[in-house]
């Protein structure tokens, strides 16, 4: 093989390709990565990422360690120009003042991803899609014996992802009835939101398989072999009563990150009327206490809730709006929150926690205490 091109081009294809390699695997080859003429590909058995790379020349074949190559690459200037050629004792890399030698496998042991005959394309909005995913991906599962949630769901006309205590709701663009409620991988939704918009998109119907195309670059994937929930059954149905509040988003955020930042607590307690929001926490195992107040803006009901400060971080953060609105039938019912676009995210209270601590602070402000003199 003979290839050469830019420093600053191979880093970017590598990065890229990255999500498709294994760099501790008892497959040696699952750390490599193929260049076939001005292509470059990884594999991990369950995705493979190609790359086009712009290139003076290429020619030939190779199976190269991708955790060398990329460290190598990452410490050359952008526009230093790089050569590898590659003969019976391995892959020479040679630049204006280094050579390094690195080691190769036959191409043959390199691993791909087949698709059936039946794969269905399906017309996208790749930007849609990404942002779609962007919004959900926070609310992707890392447990793995419920590995049917470690992926986004693409269920009709919306993309679903949830952990069991919060979850991400977002309308993707196209009709997306031929995925039949398809799970995407976690690391095919990492990958794909650092790559461009995608262009196309094809599903089996056979087997779980994926194909997704954007200009030069493509991701072929198996699709998580598992059942997403009924998700739409957790959705509550929202009476006309229902408890409600319209915050500054920012605000209530910065007082979460403070509560937070104190250690692990017994959730934050929010309790709220029509002029203001009271939040309070305790934290596990000491004797400090937080209470802070904020307004709310109108129209607001009042109402009472506990949550993890993490997950209201993490619904506050994907929301991205000036102003968010959540709804909640009672303190025991998952919450909805809205922002000003397409998406929205449920949040499911604490329980068994003392959650009277801000409704205990809203009472004493609103009897005329000053919140140093709150107990």
């Amino acid at each position: 093989m003979k290839l050469e091109t830019t420093a600053r081009m191979l880093k970017s294809a590598l990065k890229s390709v990255g999500w498709a390699t294994r760099g501790i695997s008892s497959i040696p080859v699952l750390g490599m990565v193929l260049f076939d003429g001005s292509t470059v590909t990884a594999c991990d058995l369950d995705m493979e990422i190609s790359v086009t790379l712009p290139t003076r020349m290429a020619e030939g074949s190779a199976c190269i360690p991708y955790d060398s190559l990329l460290g190598l690459v990452s410490h050359l200037p952008g526009d230093e120009t790089v050569r590898i050629e590659t003969g019976e004792r391995g892959a020479t890399v040679v630049f204006s003042t280094g050579r390094y030698d690195l080691p190769t496998l036959p191409i043959s042991d390199f691993p791909i991803i087949g698709l059936p005959e039946d794969m269905v394309p399906i017309e996208i909005d790749g930007d849609r899609l990404k942002k779609a995913l962007r919004f959900v991906s926070p609310f992707i599962s890392t447990e793995e014996t419920r590995y049917y949630l470690n992926g986004v769901c693409l269920d009709g006309d919306v993309l679903v992802a949830t952990d069991g205590h919060r979850m991400g709701v977002h309308p993707h663009g196209f009709d997306g009835g031929a995925f039949d409620r398809g799970i995407i991988p976690k690391d095919v939704v990492f990958a794909l939101l650092s790559m461009p918009a995608p262009k196309g998109l094809s599903v089996s119907k056979e087997k779980p398989r994926v194909e997704i195309r954007m200009d030069g670059a493509r991701i072929r994937a198996k699709l998580i072999d598992g059942k997403f929930p009924d998700w739409r059954r957790v959705v509550p149905s929202m009476s006309p009563n229902a408890a409600h509040a319209k915050l500054d988003r920012a605000a209530l955020l910065r007082i979460a990150k403070r509560m937070a930042a104190l250690g692990p607590s017994d959730g934050l307690s929010l309790a709220w009327d029509a002029e203001r929001l009271a939040v309070a926490a305790k934290v596990w195992g000491s004797e400090v206490t937080a209470r802070e107040t904020m307004p709310v803006l109108s129209p607001s009901s009042s109402g009472s809730a506990t949550y993890n400060a993490r997950f209201l971080k993490a619904v506050l953060q994907v929301l991205r709006s000036e102003v968010v609105t959540f709804r909640c039938e009672d303190d025991k019912s998952p919450s909805a929150w809205r922002g000003d676009g397409e998406g929205y995210a449920l949040l499911m209270p604490m329980r068994e926690v003392a959650a009277d601590l801000a409704a205990t602070l809203l009472s004493q402000l609103n009897a005329g205490k000053r919140l140093d003199e709150a107990a």
